[in-house]
């Protein structure tokens, strides 16, 4: 009984943070005017993705340039954006991990525009998202935006899965503080990043031995006096999310034990054991952020199934990590953000 009692206890707090970050947590609105932008693009064996990306990125109002990062890519990656044709789309081969890809394309391509925009192969921008960014920014009267796309699910696993990631935020996160620059409240996300090109530079950029690389910026800006806000995309924005239940956990396990260690695995199992003690608090959680984020209604429903299978992800993480398994497009994650080469 007072197990049930703790878990009801707990959900209901963290749905109350939820409740209270929406006000922080704006969606953005496609905007028609701004300022250059400087697009940069890591990818690694992306040939799926890599036309439609970068098409999508030249159609997108502001851009000035892709910088497309081939991170030592076995297949056409490079080919294909070569071929593209356009004068504003550069490829540079690099190696060793999405952070060092990043961290190398900067050096060797330094942003030209105001504005350094990251973002990620399987990501789409609507035509106004960077502008819309840039007027989020200048409302928040921060530096920088980091923003979460709307999940396109290409199978059931990512339909219970992906909407582990924004709960989390939204009932961990207290996003009032997170947009000051205190570095011990953090939140990021790689895959739609903007910031100003000068706090970027002056923050020192990315780190290239980084695994979590889009929370290690944020707080490395933080550090140097730089603001980041929050926001959703879910109408600017949408990502193509993974397949089969293997690769969504492993994107779990490396964000959550590469970013949060131990401790981090085992408060997350923590909070989700509560909500699925908690069924009225899971429910209200769940259509709070289906709304925000612009997901099925079905992934509502079926709840307390997403819950169980991203508490198996988490714990399938703690033993990964625990044992150095984690693997990820290929390279083995060490816990101590070493990389090593399979």
């Amino acid at each position: 009984m007072w197990l049930w009692l703790v878990a009801n206890a707990v959900a209901l707090a963290v749905l109350a943070i939820e409740l209270w970050n929406l006000r922080e947590f704006t969606t953005l609105v496609s905007a028609d005017s701004g300022e250059p932008v400087d697009v940069y693009i890591a990818m690694r064996d992306e040939e799926e993705h890599c036309e439609a990306a970068i098409r999508a990125l030249l159609r997108t109002h502001g851009v000035a340039r892709v910088i497309v990062a081939d991170d030592a890519s076995a297949d056409a990656t490079a080919a294909i954006a070569a071929a593209i044709g356009d004068e504003r789309v550069v490829v540079f081969k690099t190696a060793g991990g999405k952070a060092a890809a990043l961290s190398n394309a900067v050096a060797y391509h330094p942003p030209a525009a105001p504005w350094v925009l990251f973002v990620d192969a399987d990501v789409r921008l609507a035509s106004g998202a960077a502008y819309s960014m840039q007027r989020h920014a200048r409302a928040r009267r921060t530096h920088a935006v980091t923003a979460w796309p709307r999940v396109r699910p290409p199978s059931v696993w990512s339909m219970l899965l992906a909407p582990s990631f924004t709960l989390s935020l939204l009932q961990l996160m207290p996003m009032r503080f997170a947009r000051g620059t205190d570095p011990r409240f953090c939140a990021g996300n790689g895959q739609c990043f903007l910031i100003r090109s000068d706090a970027y530079l002056n923050a020192g950029g990315h780190e290239p031995s980084e695994i979590v690389e889009d929370v290690a910026l944020v707080k490395r800006l933080k550090r140097a006096g730089y603001r980041v806000a929050l926001a959703s995309a879910a109408e600017v924005a949408v990502v193509e999310d993974y397949r089969s239940y293997q690769q969504n956990a492993r994107s779990i396990g490396r964000s959550l034990f590469c970013g949060a260690g131990v401790g981090g695995c085992i408060g997350t199992a923590l909070w989700l054991l509560c909500l699925f003690l908690s069924p009225v608090a899971l429910y209200g959680a769940r259509a709070v952020t289906a709304w925000k984020m612009r997901e099925s209604l079905v992934s509502v429903v079926l709840a307390p199934v997403g819950v169980l299978l991203t508490l198996a992800a988490v714990l399938l993480a703690l033993f990964e990590g625990l044992n150095g398994r984690i693997v990820w497009r290929g390279r083995r994650l060490v816990p101590a953000n070493r990389r090593v080469d399979v």
